[in-house]
């Protein structure tokens, strides 16, 4: 008697693909397309989640932050206006500057300053308006800088957020004494800080204050007109 000789088993993956190959052409793009549809999706999906991620990670990014923040850059600003000794007043103040300058977002608060007619200005008339506005309240508010080398800072801990912005209030007391005055800063994060858009003195907003004078001058003069008049009171 013979031996019957045992056949190996198909290979499953070889014949679905000779399978595959076999199928008509039109049958074949339909299954490349709905393949290439299922791949697009499962891409969107991934960057939906992962924009969706982002978007939590700063939404729940904590007011506390600001208020630390705050605390710890009061804190470098006074120590550093207390090294002043009669004869290093301007060195002093402009450390105390370049360490300030990098948590204000000067574009922005031109661009609340100015208002509607900010939308109607040349791009290098918003650059020109941004350092204009930024030197003139630099040199506004540091003068005083130095008055309050020995005031009494308490940031108030509880934080009110309104939208993507978060308001700091500051209780500022002269070393002499007297009333405090209050400060509110209002923030937004910016990466790993957040930066400050607009002050408040003692319920005056900065930028509405300059708002209703940039407003004048605007209808007067236009655009340029300001800038003109903004270089004239920096000395430019």
């Amino acid at each position: 008697m013979r031996r019957r000789i045992r056949q190996p088993p198909p290979n499953n993956l070889k014949a679905s693909q000779a399978t595959a190959e076999n199928r008509p052409a039109h049958i074949q793009e339909d299954l490349r397309k709905k393949k290439k549809g299922h791949q697009m999706k499962k891409s969107a999906f991934v960057s939906a989640l992962s924009m969706g991620i982002l978007s939590i990670g700063l939404a729940f990014a904590t007011p506390q932050q600001a208020v630390d923040q705050l605390k710890e850059n009061s804190t470098q600003v006074l120590n550093i206006l207390s090294r002043a000794n009669g004869g290093n007043a301007n060195q002093v103040r402009r450390q105390a500057e370049n360490y300030a300058i990098p948590y204000f977002d000067f574009a922005r608060m031109t661009e609340l300053a100015v208002g509607s007619p900010w939308r109607n200005a040349s791009a290098a008339q918003k650059t020109a308006l941004t350092e204009q506005f930024k030197t003139l309240l630099i040199r506004t508010y540091s003068g005083t800088m130095l008055e309050y080398r020995n005031a009494r800072v308490n940031i108030r801990p509880n934080a009110v957020v309104r939208g993507r912005s978060v308001i700091v209030t500051a209780d500022i007391t002269p070393s002499a004494g007297g009333k405090a005055v209050v400060m509110d800063y209002t923030m937004y994060q910016s990466g790993n800080k957040y930066r400050v858009y607009n002050v408040a003195v003692d319920g005056a907003s900065l930028v509405t204050v300059y708002r209703q004078q940039f407003n004048n001058t605007i209808r007067q003069k236009g655009i340029d007109g300001l800038i003109e008049e903004l270089r004239s009171k920096n000395g430019a």
